[in-house]
C-alpha cells in the first residue's frame, strides 16, 4: 500500500461528498432550506477532509546534513580544498560550464565547489543567488549519490517522502478551500506516483460530474468567505454570530 493512499482516499471521498451535497434536493423543503442543507453538507465534508490533512513537514533538509560532511575540518583538508578551488576557477575561466565540473567531480572537488558557492561572484551576482545556490547544491548532492557516497540514498528517500507529503498537504488544503490545485503539487505527485495522480487529481470525470464539482467549488469559496467574515466579526465583538 502506498504511503500516500490515505491522502488519495481522503481526496476522493471529499470530491464524492461535494457532488452528493451539490445534488441534494428535497421537494418538500423551501429553496432556502435546501440551500442550507447543502451548505451544511459541504461544511461537514470540509471538516472531514481537514482532519485527514497531514502535518506539514518541517525541519532541515536531510540532504544538507550529508553535504555538511564534506566540509574541510583539518589543515590538510583545507589545503586540498584550496588547491581544488584554484582548479575550479581555472576550468571555469577556460569556458567549462559549472554543471560539467560538478558532473565530473570527485568528493574532494565537490567539497571545494560547496565552499566556493558561498563566496563566488558568479553565484552572488546572479539574478537569484539563493535559488542558484540551492540548484547547485542539489547538483552536488546528485553527483555524490552517483558516486555512492554514504548516506545519500537514505537522505534522498527521506527528502522525497517529505516532498510528497508537502504536495498532498497543499493539494488537500486547496481542495478544502474550493481552489484549483496548483501545478507544483500536481507535478510532485505525478512524478512520485503517476498511477495515484491519474486516480485522483488527474482523474477524467463525466462532464456532468465536472460541472457539478465546479459549482461545488464555487459554493465552497463563498462558504469560506462567509466563515471568514463571521470569524472577523467575532474577533471584533467577542461574541458568537
Amino acid at each position: 500500500m502506498s504511503k500516500t493512499s490515505k491522502y488519495q482516499t481522503a481526496y476522493l471521498e471529499y470530491r464524492t461528498a461535494q457532488i452528493n451535497a451539490e445534488r441534494m434536493h428535497d421537494p418538500d423543503l423551501t429553496p432556502e432550506a435546501n440551500r442550507a442543507r447543502r451548505a451544511e453538507a459541504r461544511a461537514a465534508a470540509r471538516a472531514k477532509l481537514r482532519q485527514a490533512i497531514p502535518q506539514r513537514p518541517t525541519g532541515p533538509d536531510p540532504r544538507d546534513a550529508v553535504l555538511g560532511t564534506l566540509a574541510a575540518t583539518t589543515a590538510d583538508q583545507i589545503a586540498v580544498q584550496g588547491r581544488e578551488r584554484e582548479k575550479i576557477e581555472t576550468l571555469l575561466a577556460r569556458g567549462t560550464h559549472l554543471s560539467q565540473v560538478i558532473a565530473q567531480a570527485d568528493e574532494r572537488r565537490l567539497s571545494a565547489i560547496l565552499d566556493w558557492l558561498e563566496t563566488s561572484d558568479r553565484v552572488l551576482n546572479s539574478p537569484d543567488p539563493r535559488a542558484a545556490q540551492a540548484e547547485l547544491r542539489s547538483a552536488v548532492f546528485d553527483r555524490l549519490a552517483g558516486l555512492g557516497y554514504d548516506g545519500t540514498q537514505q537522505a534522498r528517500d527521506i527528502a522525497a517522502e517529505r516532498e510528497q507529503t508537502t504536495a498532498w498537504v497543499d493539494a488537500l488544503e486547496s481542495a478544502a478551500s474550493g481552489e484549483q490545485v496548483g501545478y507544483g503539487p500536481r507535478a510532485v505527485i505525478f512524478q512520485a506516483d503517476p498511477e495515484a495522480y491519474h486516480g485522483t487529481l488527474g482523474m477524467k470525470l463525466p462532464a456532468e460530474d465536472t460541472r457539478t464539482l465546479a459549482d461545488a467549488d464555487q459554493h465552497t469559496r463563498a462558504d469560506m468567505q462567509r466563515e471568514q467574515a463571521a470569524d472577523r466579526q467575532q474577533d471584533l465583538t467577542g461574541t458568537d454570530q
